[in-house]
Order: C-alpha cells, then sequence, then structure tokens
C-alpha cells in the first residue's frame, strides 16, 4: 500500500497517521449494524487489513495502514456502547501470539539452547534437532522441526513484532483514555 502524506479523513478533515496491522487473512461477514456504523461513523478506523489466501504465501503479516483517531475513538465507542467485541483490534499481547503464530512457534518447546542459532546459521539442521530433542526430552521430531523453521524467521519476526508494538492498533486503547 503507498501511503499519502497528504490524505485526510473524509469525516473528520484530520491528517491520517501511519501505523501497522496485522493481516486477517480471508473472508469475513460484517453486519449490516456495523457497515452502517464504519460507513458513517468511522470510515478510517484502520485497525485491520484484509488479504486474500493467495497473498498469505508472501509470508507477510503486518503492512503499514494511515488511520484517523478520532474514527478509532468512534468506533472503540460504537463497540462499547453495542456490546459488540467482533471488530475490536487485538491487545499488544494478543498481537504478538498471532505473529509467532504465524511464524511457526511451537507452545511445546520450552527450551532453545543458546549453540541453535550457531548451528541454524551455519546450516547443521540435524545437528541442530538433536540438540533441540535433548533440550526438550518427549517432544516430537516434526515439532521440533517445526521449531526450527520458527527460529529461522527470527529477523522477519522481529521486524513485526517492532512494527506492532511501535504503531499497532492495541495503542488506540491507550488513545482512548
Amino acid at each position: 500500500m503507498r501511503q499519502d502524506p497528504n490524505a485526510c479523513c473524509p469525516l473528520h478533515a484530520v491528517p491520517l497517521r501511519e501505523g501497522c496491522v496485522i493481516i486477517s487473512f480471508g473472508t469475513y461477514s460484517f453486519g449490516d449494524a456495523f457497515i452502517q456504523a464504519q460507513r458513517h461513523f468511522f470510515p478510517k478506523a484502520g485497525f485491520f487489513a484484509w488479504q486474500s489466501y493467495a497473498m498469505q504465501a508472501e509470508n507477510k503479516i503486518v503492512c503499514p495502514v494511515q488511520y484517523c483517531s478520532a474514527c478509532r475513538r468512534a468506533q472503540l465507542l460504537w463497540e462499547k456502547e453495542n456490546s459488540s467485541v467482533t471488530w475490536l483490534p487485538p491487545t499488544l499481547e494478543d498481537a504478538e501470539r498471532t505473529i509467532h503464530d504465524h511464524f511457526g512457534i511451537e507452545r511445546s518447546v520450552h527450551s532453545v539452547p543458546a549453540e541453535i542459532h550457531d548451528l541454524l546459521r551455519a546450516n547443521k539442521l540435524l545437528a541442530a534437532v538433536k540438540l533441540l530433542q535433548q533440550a526438550n526430552p518427549g517432544v516430537e521430531i516434526p515439532r521440533l522441526r517445526s521449531h526450527l523453521r520458527y527460529l529461522g524467521y527470527s529477523a522477519e519476526l522481529e521486524q513485526a513484532l517492532q512494527a506492532i508494538r511501535t504503531s499497532g492498533p492495541h495503542l488506540a486503547y491507550a488513545d482512548e483514555r
């Protein structure tokens, strides 16, 4: 998405701010009440970005958005007044869990020896699996291999986490106060 530095909210006539959100994949169904409210009260809340499953192959999990802070406050208020939680932005904890899940974290792996990263950089995958297995007895080999793939995405993972932490939609909760 190309960001327009001069973009303004059509409803509130304020400049749009830049942030990032976790990409949601698939097809979603919105209720008529939400669609009408979004159109009239918070058209530029920008809490979510939707992509088709075809885009998922790019392995992107976050994307930049432009949003209006007043629209975000209006959406949070509308959700509260309508006892709705369907389209609330994720908390930071939920966003971080989503990012880790996207990159393939195995929650059954509890211990990762520091040497694992050196083995992965040297492309010594068998040695890495064996070391990880010693540190996590009882965890199946496919789960260990999956976790190694997750560790291999460390740069992309850290970029996604940093982007969400510094400009994610969870910050709207702080703005609401």
